[in-house]
């Protein structure tokens, strides 16, 4: 016997997700569907494919992606839906080995409201502005989680990341902007952070608003200085960050 795979004593049959499971190797998108593909799906799949390329993940076409996640949606009668694509490489057990083919996994169901005002604390460790894991979306989330279950503990909704060098880059699921007169900042790709499919349009749009946009690196300190904070994401768009962690660095 060359290999044995079980689960509750039971011995399976190796499946293509298992890379993911012991690995967390594989690229995932999400957003919501309100009737129709989002407007930048598009996007979706050129960040999934740009990931997908990064971790010599093999990719699949985007007739594919689009084909998976219509099928999926078609069993719902809701038309606003919450929608998870995971790209789940198959391949051999090693760690190092390149996987073969990919899998897209759809999650779907009926989308919830967030919050609309969310508060912020800022996460009990650093992350490292090199980690390539950083700008893309993957199944390794511990991180994420770990960061998250802090901010719900201490009472807040959400935790900032702050980089080795003391900058702003993200929050656990969302890219975060401030106002302050007519300046829109946001931390800048070079700090460490998912460039998110949001973050793009708001930075497209918001000149057309009389906003002067300016990504860039800034610490903790200038969020207390701000008029108005925001997050974004493709899920639930703009979300106001009505309280902020003032105590926190």
């Amino acid at each position: 016997m060359k290999k044995l795979i079980t689960i509750n004593g039971k011995i399976i049959e190796e499946k293509p997700y298992f890379r993911s499971l012991m690995y967390g190797e594989g690229i995932f998108e999400t957003f919501r569907y309100e009737g129709k593909l989002p407007k930048y799906i598009d996007w979706h799949y050129e960040r999934l494919s740009k990931g997908a390329e990064s971790f010599k993940i093999p990719k699949i076409t985007k007739e594919d992606f689009i084909y998976y996640i219509e099928k999926a949606v078609s069993y719902f009668e809701e038309k606003d839906l919450y929608v998870k694509t995971i790209l789940l490489p198959e391949g051999n057990i090693p760690f190092p080995v390149v996987p073969y083919k990919s899998n897209l996994m759809v999650v779907v169901k009926p989308f919830k409201q967030s919050k609309k005002e969310i508060s912020l604390t800022v996460a009990p460790f650093r992350v490292h502005s090199s980690d390539p894991l950083l700008r893309y979306k993957t199944t390794n989330y511990l991180r994420n989680i770990l960061a998250k279950r802090y901010a719900l503990e201490k009472g807040f909704d959400d935790a900032v990341f702050i980089n080795e060098k003391g900058e702003v880059t993200e929050t656990t699921s969302a890219n975060i902007f401030w106002i302050k007169g007519i300046y829109l900042f946001t931390p800048s790709e070079e700090c460490g952070l998912l460039p998110g499919i949001t973050r793009k349009a708001v930075i497209e749009k918001a000149p057309n608003l009389g906003f002067i946009v300016i990504e860039g690196r800034f610490p903790y300190e200038d969020l207390k200085k701000a008029d108005y904070i925001f997050v974004t994401n493709a899920l639930n768009g703009i979300i106001k960050v009505s309280k902020l962690d003032i105590l926190a660095n």
